[in-house]
């Protein structure tokens, strides 16, 4: 497996924007203000649309990768997408590509800036804060970041996905769980701690293939298990990157300077957006 990374296309251009759609031709009015910003503020990188196989779309200027239908229609359908080693390999001509969900919103032309920074993923950080909606969830809380809008490397991601390193030790887990247990429950575990011997049921797409959560908690919590120079910023560094919920307390953090982009505009207060909104 990692050897289809070391052979694998070199990257000969910096960045791409990829826009993952429905499945529907249509775009909501809100979705049009989002893709009327990335138009406007990067229009002139290369562009792409992530569409279903058999959904025809044209929009000007933006180019077209097709996917398995099964990946569209829904947040879980998407999380499988996200997982999949063909889609960061269709990009492979690109170091970066910068996904775009169209419940985002992009206010200045920073992303050669952030590709500079050499991150591995970054997105707007789930900040602690009693009033976000993930409080107390320890899988987001303080951890970057949502991937609504997402700066990623693309052969790094790859790196975590072919990683040849176990999701559990199998022989650190048999002495924490079952060393010191009798006899007869040892005995009935072995063939289970065996198959974690076989990689094939104990590495990262094993665990990408049961994962229930959300996928981009993946990428914040399990990358670095598995690829640990996986380079993820700080979260006052990301709240330079994005904001997702709490604009307005995030806009206070960063000394009410705009960010490079926001995810989900519509949900977290609208009305704080309206004034940024193009026209």
């Amino acid at each position: 497996m990692i050897g289809l990374i070391k052979h694998a296309r070199r990257p000969t251009k910096t960045v791409a924007v990829v826009v993952p759609m429905h499945n529907r031709e249509e775009l909501l009015p809100e979705e049009q203000i989002s893709l009327r910003h990335l138009v406007h503020y990067l229009g002139k990188y290369d562009k792409y649309l992530v569409v279903p196989t058999g959904l025809e779309v044209n929009y000007p200027g933006f180019r077209i990768k097709r996917f398995s239908g099964k990946y569209f229609g829904s947040a879980k359908a998407y999380i499988r997408l996200q997982f999949q080693p063909s889609f960061y390999e269709s990009f492979s001509e690109y170091k970066y590509i910068l996904i775009y969900h169209l419940d985002a919103l992009v206010f200045s032309d920073q992303l050669m800036e952030w590709c500079e920074a050499d991150f591995d993923y970054v997105g707007a950080p789930w900040i602690k804060h009693p009033e976000a909606p993930y409080a107390g969830r320890n899988e987001f809380e303080g951890k970057v970041g949502n991937g609504g809008f997402l700066l990623v490397k693309i052969q790094s991601c790859l790196k975590v996905i072919y990683s040849p390193g176990y999701r559990i030790d199998p022989r650190i887990h048999w002495e924490r769980h079952y060393k010191s247990r009798p006899a007869h429950i040892k005995l009935l575990q072995l063939p289970r701690n065996y198959l974690r011997y076989l990689k094939v049921f104990n590495n990262a797409r094993w665990e990408m293939a049961q994962w229930q959560r959300s996928g981009d908690a993946f990428w914040a919590n399990r990358a670095k298990h598995y690829y640990p120079e996986f380079k993820i910023p700080s979260v006052e560094t990301a709240l330079r990157f994005a904001f997702e919920s709490l604009p307005r307390y995030c806009f206070d953090r960063t000394n009410h300077t705009l960010p490079f982009g926001c995810h989900a505009w519509t949900r977290y207060d609208r009305e704080f957006w309206e004034p940024y909104l193009l026209k």
